[in-house]
């Protein structure tokens, strides 16, 4: 690896070119620019014409790495590292997640399972997933405790998990079986068939979520009425014009 230094304050840190910071780093050119284009990395310094990456880039595509190996998507590390475009605040979530962590430290850790909490080094709670935290303490203003209505979010959860990863290989298979296969024409190298993968698996995941939250919308108010129904002991018929006025955003 060849180190460029400059002259001055800075003449101790290294820098390289973005092939450099690829090889040393073991990511390609590509992936380097998509991380900057989602600002989950600086831009590069400008010398001048040229332009050059620091050592805070190095240990920045290090931690990203470092978390795809313990399972984090990169829509999870862009809420990680704050700057996932339209991602609600966690303002209150924090508190009320550190307190969990104190009286229910398993289910924490359940949440951290799923990847929508994580904890930090000095035993903190990181807030991942915050508007699935939201969307379950949404079920508060019900009248429901708190930890009950996160139990519920995990227990989701995980009852989900192996039939969304049925979906995702069917819904793979349907997609990559279709002409002009995306995968095919860029897969000349690693890097281009490791580019083309992770943009399918982006592609994907928000497909199903959009699908998901179609059909939960279309059948879930009349699935809840005839919940409340059986369990009140009451008809649902006269509970149907209720539901037709829930206002799903």
């Amino acid at each position: 690896m060849t180190v460029q230094r400059v002259e001055g304050p800075a003449a101790t840190q290294p820098e390289f070119t973005i092939g450099e910071l690829s090889r040393q780093v073991g990511m390609s050119p590509r992936n380097i620019r998509a991380h900057q284009a989602r600002r989950i990395l600086a831009p590069p310094v400008r010398r001048g014409r040229t332009v050059v990456y620091q050592e805070h880039h190095l240990r920045r595509l290090e931690a990203i790495l470092s978390l795809q190996r313990q399972g984090f998507n990169l829509t999870a590390i862009e809420a990680m590292f704050g700057v996932r475009a339209g991602q609600p605040r966690g303002d209150g979530l924090a508190p009320l997640m550190q307190r969990l962590a104190t009286e229910s430290p398993a289910l924490v850790d359940a949440l951290t399972r799923h990847g929508v909490v994580a904890w930090r080094e000095n035993g903190a709670v990181q807030l991942v997933r915050p508007r699935a935290l939201r969307a379950a303490l949404e079920l508060h203003r019900s009248g429901l405790p708190a930890r009950q209505t996160v139990q519920v979010l995990v227990e989701v959860l995980d009852r989900i998990g192996r039939p969304v990863d049925e979906l995702l290989r069917a819904t793979g298979d349907r997609i990559l079986s279709l002409p002009g296969d995306p995968a095919r024409p860029r897969a000349n190298t690693w890097d281009e068939w490791s580019d083309s993968a992770e943009l399918l698996a982006q592609g994907l995941i928000d497909l199903l979520s959009e699908a998901f939250r179609v059909v939960a919308e279309n059948r879930g108010p009349t699935s809840v009425v005839d919940i409340v129904g059986r369990r009140s002991g009451q008809g649902t018929v006269m509970l149907v014009e209720t539901a037709a006025v829930m206002d799903l955003g």
